[in-house]
């Protein structure tokens, strides 16, 4: 989520690594054994991950974090799991995201329904290790009514509404 231009990215290497690419929960259960801040049981499958390095340009920005490991699956172009070290060069945050891979981000989905599969991110938690704090994100979330939570490309808009002239006429000017 960064501004690419303030940061210096480098190619490490390939790796393969278990993830999450179709799970079979949506939302994803709440694990028992860990007070809720990840989600289990799950299908978890080897992926195949580049594993890529973002370094912030200290010229451009004042970031908290002094790298960003990346891990991006090599066939969804997504990154399942995301590392951040301190400014000493410690591991400070690792992230890790759930997705399933369908037509429809729920089973029971009414609307959102696509002729193709594609990925939705169903969970995803954000663990603390120096502080060992976690917060699990559920989409949709456990309680809420809203259960498809995912309307991407549904048709309420057209090519044409992404035009330089639709979006300055949309802005008023």
């Amino acid at each position: 989520n960064a501004k690419i231009e303030e940061y210096d990215y480098k190619f490490l290497g390939e790796k393969n690594m278990l993830g999450v690419a179709h799970a079979s929960h949506s939302p994803e259960v709440r694990c028992p054994t860990d007070g809720g801040t990840s989600a289990c049981p799950e299908t978890w499958e080897m992926r195949h991950l580049y594993v890529l390095q973002a370094v912030p340009r200290k010229h451009k920005v004042n970031a908290i974090d002094s790298r960003t490991l990346i891990y991006l699956d090599s066939e969804m172009w997504f990154e399942p799991y995301i590392d951040t070290y301190d400014r000493a060069g410690r591991l400070f945050r690792n992230h890790i995201y759930f997705v399933a891979t369908r037509d429809r981000p729920v089973p029971d989905a009414k609307v959102a329904i696509y002729p193709f599969k594609r990925s939705f991110v169903v969970g995803a938690v954000s663990t603390d290790v120096q502080s060992g704090l976690g917060t699990m994100c559920y989409l949709p979330g456990i309680e809420t009514p809203e259960r498809e939570c995912w309307y991407i490309t549904m048709g309420a808009v057209d090519k044409d509404f992404f035009t330089t002239d639709a979006m300055v006429r949309a802005a008023g000017f």
